[in-house]
């Protein structure tokens, strides 16, 4: 499976943004940013990418810089009833360091009360024997999506052996492109040409400036 591929499925951008914007998403999100030490991601400490040293991120003792530039927002529209670290949050610290927590539970999630129905549609499209955590991936500008890597490369090779599948919804991209690099490798997607992909998140990627809200769905789970 390649890092990036395009997934041919059909839905109305335009009118999941409108329900998606609807409700509290960006309101009840929380930050998702990294450590930066000497002015850069520490997931991009030999240099790849553009500086991003104007984007908020945290310091060495994690403490929030803010800056010029804002950076992503993470919201659930699933969760575990009973566990509450599945509503707000998107990664947990475990024995094996920083772990996605779709990883750490990964069974079947229930969908939160606010997710729109059409958004429940869509990804019922996809057939899968269950899902697990589906979040919004979000920005308003003016921001910066930061280095990251979301999971470790031997842990992502394991979940999709297993099954496990990482799609994007591309609902509105908001003008910014996606950029990953794959061994000394840079690539670059213009988002506005795909409505939905796999992208493998344990690769070193950002975003580049975005002018209007860029609103993505992550939805993780496992094919049948």
């Amino acid at each position: 499976m390649n890092a990036f591929e395009p997934i041919d499925v059909d839905f109305d951008q335009q009118s999941l943004y409108n329900d998606l914007m609807s409700t509290n998403m960006f309101d009840e999100s929380f930050l998702a940013t990294v450590i930066y030490t000497d002015g850069r991601s520490n997931y991009d400490k030999d240099g790849y990418f553009e500086k991003y040293d104007d984007v908020t991120h945290y310091d060495d003792n994690r403490n929030l810089v803010e800056n010029k530039y804002k950076t992503f927002v993470n919201y659930n529209f699933t969760h575990i009833p009973g566990i509450p670290e599945t509503s707000n949050t998107c990664y947990l610290e475990t024995f094996r360091g920083r772990s996605p927590i779709w990883h750490v539970y990964d069974t079947a999630w229930t969908w939160k009360d606010d997710a729109p129905q059409s958004l429940i549609d869509i990804v019922n499209k996809f057939n899968l024997e269950y899902i697990s955590c589906v979040r919004l991936v979000g920005q308003t500008p003016p921001s910066k999506g930061i280095v990251h890597a979301d999971a470790r490369h031997r842990d992502n090779l394991l979940y999709f052996k297993n099954g496990g599948v990482a799609i994007t919804l591309n609902v509105s991209d908001g003008g910014g492109h996606l950029q990953y690099r794959v061994g000394n490798e840079m690539f670059e997607v213009d988002e506005s040409k795909y409505k939905c992909w796999h992208f493998d998140d344990s690769l070193p990627h950002c975003t580049t400036e975005i002018f209007s809200p860029r609103v993505q769905i992550r939805i993780f789970g496992r094919k049948k």
